[in-house]
């Protein structure tokens, strides 16, 4: 807790536990219920202090963040977010499941070779007919696919692969970064590297932006709090979803942390959000709405 009061990253064990913040904050409710009981009055106001504390932090999360309302006029489009998760046995079962979706546009992560030759062999490859794809090994492959035409940027300095691509929208342009920074268990450093990137391209840029994917992150980590600072708003939170959660799905434990996020900025604003179960994959799926500022 005083990682989040300083805003302080720590390392990569102290990135894990600030992920698990919110039941921490949980636990505290009957520490000090049983501590004003025992008037162990050091204890109950100690754990009365954090509470509080943890409470400031998570007012985002309850009390919904502004946002301008959409321009009346315009069409607006929906973005889905999924990792595939690169093992996926049943890749053409996550790929009915996203025709279902209708998305106008896909960010996919974790995209294999593998998983590529299924995707473009299913009917969802028809639906989009502009596709910008980086194919990697393991996690670390990423594409947007696109009802819409979309033009890549230039390569962003990531650690692991990220897309930075601007999408012709019906509304005007849509810059669209797509994401997929390491784990902090795995490469605390990069994992910062990666989100303060985010943040820097996606405040720079002068079109609409949409920051999509899986961040690794959740509200929990000042990293991840640090883009949010940039002038980007979280869409769950906007729409009183901040307490769900992303992931894990395939463990006999639910999901307890939201990992995946759409980030909406410079004008662009989300009208809708919904996370939908992606056979095969360790998170949960996202899709949403979004329309230029009136």
């Amino acid at each position: 807790m005083l990682t989040q009061a300083f805003g302080a990253n720590g390392s990569r064990q102290v990135a894990a536990l600030q992920a698990l913040t919110p039941y921490v904050l949980l636990g505290l409710v009957p520490l000090a219920g049983v501590a004003c009981w025992a008037h162990a009055d050091r204890l109950a106001v100690t754990a009365a202090t954090i509470g509080v504390s943890g409470l400031v932090l998570a007012s985002p999360m309850v009390f919904t963040p502004d946002q301008p309302e959409p321009d009346p006029a315009a069409t607006g489009v929906t973005v889905a977010a999924v990792n595939l998760l690169y093992s996926n046995p049943v890749v053409d079962q996550a790929a009915d499941r996203l025709v279902e979706q209708n998305a106008d546009a896909i960010v996919f992560s974790e995209l294999t070779v593998d998983l590529q030759t299924a995707l473009n062999a299913h009917r969802l490859a028809d639906m989009y007919p502009h596709k910008i794809e980086n194919v990697r090994p393991y996690a670390g492959g990423i594409a947007v696919w696109s009802r819409h035409p979309v033009v890549a940027g230039e390569q962003l300095d990531t650690i692991n692969s990220a897309l930075d691509v601007t999408m012709t929208s019906p509304d005007g342009p849509l810059r669209l970064i797509g994401v997929h920074p390491p784990t902090p268990i795995f490469d605390f450093s990069g994992w910062i590297n990666d989100l303060t990137t985010f943040g820097d391209v996606g405040s720079a840029a002068s079109e609409p932006t949409l920051i999509i994917g899986d961040f690794n992150a959740s509200r929990w980590h000042p990293a991840f709090r640090d883009v949010l600072g940039r002038g980007f708003v979280s869409a769950h939170e906007a729409h009183g979803r901040g307490f769900s959660t992303s992931w894990p799905t395939d463990e006999f434990i639910p999901a307890f942390v939201r990992l995946d996020h759409a980030l909406t900025g410079n004008g662009l604003v989300s009208t809708a959000i919904e996370d939908f179960t992606l056979p095969g994959s360790d998170h949960r799926g996202l899709v949403v709405s979004v329309a230029p500022a009136g």
